[in-house]
Parts: structure tokens; C-alpha cells; sequence
């Protein structure tokens, strides 16, 4: 039975190939898996429970991705067997950069048996194709979640700045207005009229940490402002 398919994403080809093998998405991505373990660089065991007809059941194997070509190339041999059924595949999976998208194009062949009985394979397939889109869908929805993360971690890691206090160790804050690794001693440090501000409001009720996040806060806060009133008084002056 061949098997074959393509799906987008809004990501990286590497994002992408790190989720499609890290076990901890796959345990959450792969539709009723219930243990998956890596046996060597290239093997994982494997267990899932199928619901849906006529695959219902659960399947214990072991899958094997060869001929790795990061990011964009690798084969899937698949190997097991359920309580009345065995299940063997070979496959590849192409990953292809389209702007800031991932397409990723399947093909393989899967082979299923139960014994005695000779299964419709236009269901199988059916079922196949649907837990391959619920796969997909929760990936798709982990890279997604995933996208803020890393923004965030970035910008936070380029505005922050060590400030000593030598009673207190060392604090690490979010503040845009000293350079990154940047010591400043609380004791020289002077108020500009933004911590003014945050402090005569108490934004951080005291905490250095919060206070500084409220100072970076009103600092984008006023360039954006900045900029609309420039581009609002850009449209009320008089063409010639």
C-alpha cells in the first residue's frame, strides 16, 4: 500500500527537523503513542494504541531513521506487530524551504496484515492518512507555540544587564538602557526621568527587577508613540 502526501509549516526546515526527532514532540505529537525509547543513534522502540477501525489495537516495533541528510532528507524503515496484526514500512520524508516555510513531502509503502482476514485497504489508507494529519496538526501547533518563545528569549537576552548590589548578589534585569554585561553599581547609578517615572507610580513596587521591566516597557512604549505622531502629522500637512 503506497503512502504518500505533503504538508506546510510555518517554520524553518531546521525547527523543523529538530521536533520531527525529538522525542519529547513525538511523545506529544504522535497519535496514541504510549512509549517510544531510543535504543541507539538511529533505533527507537516503540508502543502506540490505534482507536480507529480496522487498525485498532496496540502496536509494539521499532522504527529506524536512516540516511540522514540534516535538514532536508532522511528514511523511515518501520517494523512491528500488534495482538493480530504486523505492520512493516519503508519511507522517505523531503523537507523544502518556500520563504519562511517548511514543506514537508512523504512517500513510502506500509504493509499490514491480519491474520485470517484480508484488510480493505481503501480503509486502511483512510485511517493512515487521518493519523498522519492529526500528526501534522500537532506539530504545527508546537512550532507555533514555539516561535514566541524563542523571540522573547532573544530579546530578553539582548536587553539584559548585570547590576551589583552587594548585599543582594548579583540581579539580572531586563533594561535596554546599558549595554549587555554591562556592571553598574547602585551606589553611582543615576535616576533617569524614566525611573523617576516607574518609581514615583511605585509600577515595580520596589523591585529593582520589576522596575527596571516597567522603565523598558515605557521606553517602547514612547518610540512607538514617537513614530505615529510623526506619521499623523506627515498626513495632515498641506501637499503642494
Amino acid at each position: 500500500m503506497d503512502i504518500e502526501g505533503t504538508y506546510t509549516l510555518q517554520a524553518s526546515p531546521e525547527d523543523v527537523w529538530q521536533s520531527l526527532l525529538d522525542r519529547q514532540v513525538l511523545l506529544r505529537a504522535v497519535p496514541g503513542i504510549e512509549h517510544l525509547e531510543q535504543l541507539d543513534k538511529d533505533t527507537y522502540a516503540i508502543a502506540m494504541h490505534v482507536k480507529q477501525a480496522p487498525l485498532r489495537g496496540t502496536y509494539h516495533g521499532h522504527i529506524t531513521v536512516a540516511e540522514q541528510h540534516f535538514p532536508y532528507h532522511y528514511r523511515l524503515i518501520i517494523d512491528g506487530e500488534g495482538r493480530q496484526s504486523t505492520l512493516s514500512g519503508n519511507g522517505v520524508v523531503h523537507l523544502s524551504q518556500r520563504d519562511s516555510m517548511t514543506i514537508i513531502a512523504y512517500k513510502g509503502t506500509l504493509n499490514l496484515g491480519k491474520l485470517g482476514t484480508l484488510l480493505p485497504t481503501a480503509l486502511v489508507k483512510g485511517t493512515v492518512k487521518m493519523l498522519i494529519q492529526q500528526f501534522f496538526t500537532a506539530l504545527a501547533e508546537h512550532l507555533r507555540a514555539k516561535v514566541p518563545a524563542q523571540l522573547l528569549a532573544s530579546e530578553e537576552a539582548e536587553d539584559a544587564v548585570i547590576v551589583k548590589q552587594p548585599t543582594r548578589g548579583d540581579i539580572l534585569l531586563l533594561s535596554p538602557s546599558a549595554p549587555p554585561t554591562q556592571e553598574v553599581s547602585p551606589l553611582m547609578q543615576s535616576h533617569t526621568p524614566l525611573q523617576s517615572i516607574v518609581r514615583w507610580f511605585r509600577l515595580g513596587t520596589g523591585n529593582p527587577v520589576q522596575e527596571a521591566v516597567w522603565e523598558a516597557r515605557m521606553r517602547r512604549i514612547g518610540i512607538v508613540s514617537g513614530l505615529l505622531l510623526l506619521v499623523w502629522i506627515g498626513t495632515r500637512l498641506p501637499r503642494k
